[in-house]
Order: structure tokens, then C-alpha cells, then sequence
């Protein structure tokens, strides 16, 4: 933004230049004539400096798009390529979203954050979350998960059957994970213990949909 900040006003001060051109004797107009040519240097410079970034993350996100799509077979690439053309979205932006909604999924499921998981969950996954909220709730048990990081993304498979397109991705992530009981006596789990687990979740989605929103309608580790 800053770049093309300067373009512009190098750009209004060259018009301004040019404009004085017609009301100045001999010298002036000289000195007026090298400030415009230095001008147009400078908007050279400009331009070549925006040509070179564009050119730059236009390189960078090829590179991130081929590191997603270069793993996976003929057919799930090409199954996801028409997926994420009919979303209007690249891979990279699709596997962040995955990241995020695996993160936003395992922290809402800790703090029973119904709410969330109704908007990140299909209609059955949720039930087996909800159900599993009120067994920890009757047994007045409190889960707690600190997502340490999350290690590798994959995706698995891909699939558009009519309008509704689904992606299999599995996670490979370190995580916390222990369960308390009402008296802060941990009854499973260990405060200290850092797991390495993979989880296999599928996003389905209807493209037609205005509703950017993938929903989670499995999940399995």
C-alpha cells in the first residue's frame, strides 16, 4: 500500500509540473523540465518496485499452491480443482480454513461451546458432540485440550457428487488433553503429557451455497 501511496502522489506532482510549463520563462522551464524528468525516474522506479512484489507472491502463493496439490493423485487433484473453482477459493486458503476450523472445533468441544459447533458441525456430528457435553456435564466432569500445534495437514481424498463437494483431511497434531473431575482431580489424561494424534475430518459443502461455511460431517482417528 505504501508503494502505490508514492506512485500516486509522485504521479500528481509530475501533472502538477507539467501544468506550470506554459507560464514560466526560459530557466524556470528547464529547472521545471529536469524536476519532471526526475519525477518520471522516480515513477519508473515505483512501478518497477510494484511490478517486481507482484510478481514476487504471485510466485510465493504458486509455490504454496503446488506444495498442497503436488501429493495428491490424478484424480483427487483434479476433483479438487474443480471444487475450489466452483468455491472461488485457492488450496491454500481451504487448507488455513480446515486449520482453523479443526482448532476453533477442538476448543469449542473443551469449553462446551455449543453454539460453535452448531455452526462448524453437520447435523449428526453435532448430536455426538452435544452428547458427549452432557455426559461430562452429568458425571460434572471438565475436559480440557491445549492444542500444542498442529504438525502436518494432508488431504486424503476429494469428491464433488452433483453440488455437494466434499474433502477428506487428515491432521497430525501435539495436544494436552485431561479430564477433571468437580474437585480438580484429574480422572484421566495427564496436565504434562504432550500426544501425538491424527484425525481424519470431512468438509462437505453445497457450492451452490452462499454460505461460505464448510460443515464437519465426520470425523474418525
Amino acid at each position: 500500500m505504501d508503494i502505490l501511496f508514492f506512485a500516486a502522489v509522485a504521479f500528481f506532482i509530475f501533472l502538477k509540473l507539467n501544468k506550470q510549463l506554459g507560464k514560466v520563462d526560459e530557466d524556470e522551464r528547464k529547472q521545471i523540465e529536469a524536476k519532471v524528468a526526475q519525477r518520471k525516474e522516480e515513477i519508473a522506479a515505483i512501478q518497477g518496485q510494484i511490478i517486481q512484489k507482484i510478481t514476487e507472491i504471485s510466485a510465493e502463493q504458486t509455490q504454496a499452491e503446488e506444495k498442497i496439490l503436488a501429493p495428491l493423485d490424478v484424480a483427487t487433484r483434479e476433483n479438487l480443482s474443480n471444487i475450489l473453482s466452483r468455491c472461488n477459493l485457492s488450496a491454500e486458503f481451504f487448507v488455513n480454513g480446515a486449520k482453523s476450523a479443526f482448532e476453533m472445533i477442538l476448543k469449542a468441544f473443551s469449553t462446551a461451546d455449543i453454539e460453535t459447533l452448531k455452526t462448524l458441525l453437520s447435523e449428526n456430528i453435532y448430536k455426538g458432540f452435544e452428547g458427549a457435553i452432557n455426559a461430562r456435564r452429568s458425571q460434572e466432569q471438565t475436559l480440557v485440550t491445549n492444542l500444542i500445534s498442529i504438525e502436518k495437514t494432508e488431504i486424503l481424498s476429494a469428491a464433488l457428487v452433483g453440488d455437494m463437494a466434499s474433502v477428506v483431511i487428515k491432521f497430525t497434531s501435539k495436544q494436552i488433553n485431561y479430564i477433571s473431575d468437580k474437585n480438580d482431580q484429574i480422572v484421566e489424561g495427564k496436565k504434562d503429557e504432550i500426544s501425538e494424534l491424527s484425525d481424519v475430518w470431512t468438509f462437505r459443502k453445497d457450492v451452490t451455497s452462499l454460505n461460505p461455511n464448510w460443515l464437519v460431517s465426520n470425523t474418525a482417528h
